[in-house]
């Protein structure tokens, strides 16, 4: 058993190794690069900086880069908000397994506190020393942002998830993970039957449907970069960087990974992304202006494309599998409902609700300003992409909860649990 004290302190240092964790994975290459190179004309701080600002982006906090020139082409000052999402999955799964250890202790507050206190600390030290005339963090932001949201995550998985095993059994919840699930059980038994019959399959069959259309946009993604691969090394011989450079755009580049991957499904949605105020990249044909010196964009699709739109099957084809699958988890759905038509409306458009709320949210994260002027418009529409894949998911789903939700005779039902043998 886990004393408050000794709880403090295991977060609290737990949460100092996920700053190195997250920081020392981009500064440490950077640090050894420099050194490899042996340029003095480089300032090996520069290494650390760059290294600080993604890792400050990575929690949403907005870089700001004065009016300068950069590679010899003047340009105004501007803001980075573009999270790297890449960089943001490790941070975020630093937490995770942090809040999973917490939620084995008896009390959680100490542990909360612990780990929030010393991120921020470090957040404040990494945003005071991250400033440079180049580029810098906005102070406010880079102070408070990272131990919100690291917060936020330790929490939340104290609370609701699963503890790991810490080799102590049978050990009483922590208050705050009772008093939470109480309430939350007391406020979701007051929205009545139709909530609790539509929710969990709604939820697991909209789940589905985003993360399936995200498998198949990172496929897509990897086959572009493999097949495009001589135009990626033109661009980067082309910007002629030095050693330091090359791995500083390539790290970026990595971090954004992600981000393509949500783009990836909006373009297979059929709604598409821009990069660049005016431009779009749609399953009907590019549009594109001036791009950013990524050699990831080189595998962008460009001019128009035969038989494009059949990339909407892929959001309609996911949608009706996990309406399918998701019969097993309907029984309540099949039960209480006293029309087919009724059960099927119902559980079509909560599964399309459920779907195009977390693509909203995706797209909200993986969307942002990469550059001046026109390139702050970058990434899909989240509102659009929300919407379409809505009436996409609904229309697919009502038609396959004809089949998954059809609702049963009340008798039959008994019946069917009656006849059920007991377990003793």
């Amino acid at each position: 058993m886990f004393s408050r004290k000794a709880t403090f302190i295991a977060a609290a240092l737990e949460a100092a190794v996920g700053v190195a964790v997250g920081l020392g994975i981009l500064v440490v290459p950077f640090i050894v690069l420099w050194i490899a190179e042996n340029n003095s004309s480089v300032d090996l701080t520069a290494a650390y900086r760059a290294a600080a600002d993604i890792w400050l982006a990575a929690h949403g906090v907005h870089i700001v880069v004065p009016a300068q020139k950069i590679v010899g082409i003047a340009v105004p000052d501007f803001v980075l908000s573009l999270i790297p999402l890449g960089i943001s999955l490790i941070i975020g799964s630093t937490a995770y397994r942090l809040g999973r250890r917490l939620a084995a202790t008896q009390s959680l507050w100490p542990g909360w506190v612990g780990a929030i206190g010393v991120y921020g600390a470090f957040s404040l030290l990494i945003t005071t020393t991250a400033k440079s005339d180049l580029a810098f963090p906005l102070a406010v932001q880079g102070t408070y942002q990272p131990p919100l949201v690291f917060g936020l995550i330790v929490v939340l998985a104290s609370i609701f998830a699963k503890p790991i095993d810490l080799g102590v059994a049978n050990l009483p919840q922590a208050p705050e993970r009772l008093a939470v699930k109480t309430w939350v059980k007391k406020t979701t038994d007051g929205f009545g039957w139709w909530f609790h019959a539509v929710s969990i399959p709604a939820l697991r069959a909209g789940t589905a449907v985003v993360v399936s259309l995200l498998a198949v946009s990172a496929v897509a993604v990897a086959l572009l970069l493999a097949f495009n691969w001589i135009d990626v090394i033109r661009l980067y011989e082309g910007l002629q960087l030095t050693l330091i450079g090359g791995v500083l755009l390539t790290v970026g580049q990595i971090g954004l990974l992600p981000n393509l991957v949500v783009m990836a499904a909006d373009w297979f949605t059929g709604v598409g992304f821009s990069i660049g105020t005016g431009s779009l990249v749609s399953p009907l044909g590019s549009q594109l202006g001036p791009l950013p010196s990524l050699p990831i964009f080189a595998a962008l699709p460009s001019g128009e494309l035969n038989f494009g739109m059949i990339a909407i099957a892929v959001p309609v084809i996911a949608a009706f599998l996990a309406t399918l699958r998701v019969r097993e988890h309907a029984e309540a759905i099949r039960f209480e409902f006293a029309s087919a038509f009724s059960a099927a409306l119902s559980l079509g458009l909560a599964i399309g609700a459920v779907a195009a709320i977390e693509f909203w949210v995706l797209n909200i994260l993986a969307g942002g300003a990469i550059g001046p002027g026109r390139l702050q418009d970058f990434g899909g529409n989240p509102w659009l992409a929300a919407l379409v894949l809505f009436a996409e998911t609904a229309l697919v789903s009502t038609l396959a909860a004809f089949y998954s939700a059809k609702p049963e005779s009340p008798d039959s039902h008994l019946l069917t649990k009656a006849q059920q043998p007991k377990v003793n």
